[in-house]
């Protein structure tokens, strides 16, 4: 008697302030890696470990449906926007499980965001709404503690439970900050190879 395997759905969430190639193409590559039937950019509205955001909700979703237009395979949950209140990851964790009952979902994050994870709200019940997939990125070393996470280095391991796991993928992220491209806007310096033309458009339009 074979177990039931699960779809993997995946939800890679963030500020996209902006949306950069960092984001799109190592989400991209992600969904063909771990065979996800649907990868979710999940836009926060608040993020509650930043002071303040360079661009409004509205011109961060702007940017997120032209990104989508060239990387067609993502798609984009727009719940926490919609809410437009401090973004609690494990709010949307609780929802996302509601939603989708008979899928295994995972959460995407990056070294850096997995890092302070202990610091992000009801850390220690993640486990019980997701697997997490943690992207390394250059510079950034991690440390041992898994937050009641199974380690897998095994993709079957996802579709065979809903949740539970944490995989290590060796993607590094592009090494794309949209700190280091705000600055580049405000010092009006040539954003090419960043981002997406036609968000390059949209932003000198501002």
């Amino acid at each position: 008697m074979h177990s039931k395997l699960f779809k993997i759905i995946g939800f890679f969430g963030g500020s996209f302030d902006p949306i950069h190639y960092g984001h799109l193409k190592n989400a991209t590559q992600l969904k063909v890696k771990l065979r996800l039937s649907k990868l979710f950019l999940m836009p926060c509205a608040k993020p509650v470990h930043k002071k303040k955001l360079n661009f409004s909700i509205n011109q961060r979703m702007d940017m997120l449906h032209l990104a989508i237009k060239e990387f067609n395979t993502l798609l984009i949950d727009t719940r926490e926007v919609k809410q437009n209140r401090n973004s609690y990851t494990i709010n949307s964790l609780k929802y996302i499980q509601s939603k989708y009952q008979n899928n295994s979902i995972c959460l995407i994050m990056g070294m850096d965001s997995f890092n302070t994870l202990s610091s992000w709200e009801e850390y220690q019940n993640f486990y019980q709404y997701c697997h997490l997939v943690i992207m390394s990125r250059p510079g950034v070393l991690t440390h041992q503690k898994k937050y009641g996470f199974r380690l897998t280095n095994t993709i079957n391991d996802l579709t065979k439970q809903k949740t539970g796991f944490i995989f290590f993928t060796n993607n590094q992220m592009l090494n794309i900050s949209s700190s280091a491209i705000q600055d580049k806007i405000n010092r009006q310096k040539n954003l090419s190879g960043l981002l997406p033309e036609s968000i390059i458009n949209y932003i000198s339009a501002l």
